[in-house]
């Protein structure tokens, strides 16, 4: 039997528990995108030079990749539950820090402890939504999980515009600034809410000491194989997070911020319904057309002209990109034993978070040498490598589900 098996599945998954992921992974990705697009415009306001502006833009991923050697073993053997109170807690009092005070200093020292939240939240999120699911369903409910981030995106930095105007109305840029923390702060406290109705993630003596020791729960092998698939997967996504508008500006192309909107929306529909599909034909089929329809954004992207083609293009990597995240973290979780997940998560955020670094500044390199368009145009190769890490791993991972279902 496997280990944690003796808990009781959910047979639904609009369950207590994933209701209140759901809800609280919601409540942190609209208070992370209402920020998160704000750091480098915050800190030019402060005063700072391109170089800090720079380091204080990705030293919040740098942080949260450092910190994970810690995160992990703590998820494995620290009740969740108890653990994502901390985490939220610790984001209010990080956003009330950014409110209340304004230098660079201060913004380095709570960024830092922004970097040290980040690297629990993630992980611990996606660990506590695979552990509510029922194992025949786990596909949908990791895309159903996605939709949060989705709707972060499309609507956090909207929701931060207009605080920021808000706020600069009443007091100039100050203050402006200081709405927008003091919302996010506020997101990330109601996030309290549900993860306090949570049921609480009690684990025996014997099943944390069958974790075995800390650093054995920072990483495992297992989770390799998908993890090298999506790091080359936040790859493309990065670099279309980080560059659109410079594309934009390059091209002429006016209101370029409508591909974010087209493409958020488009995910919150492909995520769950790439999950659904996992679950009934299988990973492989969703994960290869997906990468490949993902590699065919950037080239019709790097190609555009107008606002229209950039908005096709957009969408058309969001059905790509909606597709294969829910089914590679499903693949994640399902490689391990349920006391493992945590690990598991934490194995890829650390692919994630090496994805979301490498991609910008491979990115850089290209346009240094060439243009916006051919950076785009060439990030299609990144993806078609995570596309043939894929098809290499794929005997690695049927092997090892029967391996875990013969356990059982």
């Amino acid at each position: 039997m496997n280990p944690a098996s003796n808990k009781p599945m959910a047979e639904t998954i609009w369950n207590r528990n994933f209701i209140c992921v759901i809800a609280a992974n919601l409540l942190l990705c609209v208070g992370h995108f209402s920020v998160n697009t704000l750091v480098a415009t915050y800190a030019t306001f402060l005063g700072a030079a391109p170089v800090i502006m720079g380091l204080l833009t990705g030293m919040f991923f740098g942080i949260a990749l450092a910190i994970r050697p810690i995160s992990g073993p703590m998820i494995t053997k620290v009740d969740k539950r108890t653990l994502l109170i901390g985490v939220f807690v610790l984001g209010g009092i990080v956003n009330i820090g950014y409110a209340l005070f304004h230098s660079i200093p201060f913004f380095v020292a709570f960024r830092f402890l922004n970097g040290i939240q980040y690297s629990f939240v993630g992980s611990l999120i996606m660990t506590l939504a695979a552990d509510s699911l029922p194992p025949e369903k786990l596909a949908s409910g990791m895309g159903i999980y996605g939709v949060g981030g989705a709707v972060g995106t499309a609507f956090g930095p909207a929701i931060a515009d207009w605080f920021f105007k808000l706020g600069t109305g009443i007091g100039g840029k100050d203050m402006g600034f200081t709405f927008v923390f003091l919302f996010a702060a506020a997101a990330l406290s109601l996030a309290v809410i549900p993860s306090v109705i949570l049921l609480p993630d009690k684990k025996t003596k014997e099943e944390i000491a069958g974790t075995g020791v800390w650093y054995k729960n920072i990483v495992t092998v297992h989770a390799f194989p998908t993890t090298f698939v999506m790091f080359f997967v936040m790859i493309g996504y990065a670099i279309l997070n980080s560059y659109v508008f410079n594309f934009g500006a390059e091209q002429n192309i006016g209101s370029i911020s409508l591909f974010y909107t087209f493409m958020a929306c488009t995910l919150i529909v492909s995520r769950p319904l790439s999950g659904w599909l996992s679950d009934k034909f299988g990973v492989a089929k969703v994960i290869i057309p997906g990468l490949v329809i993902f590699a065919a954004s950037f080239v019709i992207v790097g190609t555009s002209k107008t606002l229209e083609q950039a908005v096709i293009g957009g969408i058309i990597a969001a059905l790509g990109v909606g597709s294969t995240q829910p089914a590679i973290q499903a693949m994640n979780m399902q490689s391990v034993t349920p006391l493992k997940r945590s690990v598991a998560s934490n194995t890829i955020y650390i692919g994630m978070d090496l994805g979301l670094f490498a991609g910008p500044l491979l990115g850089s390199v290209v346009y240094e040498h060439s243009s916006f368009a051919f950076m785009f145009q060439m990030t299609a190769v990144p993806v078609l490598i995570g596309l043939v890490c894929f098809i290499i791993i794929l005997p690695i991972y049927n092997r090892r589900r029967r391996q875990l279902e013969s356990r059982v």
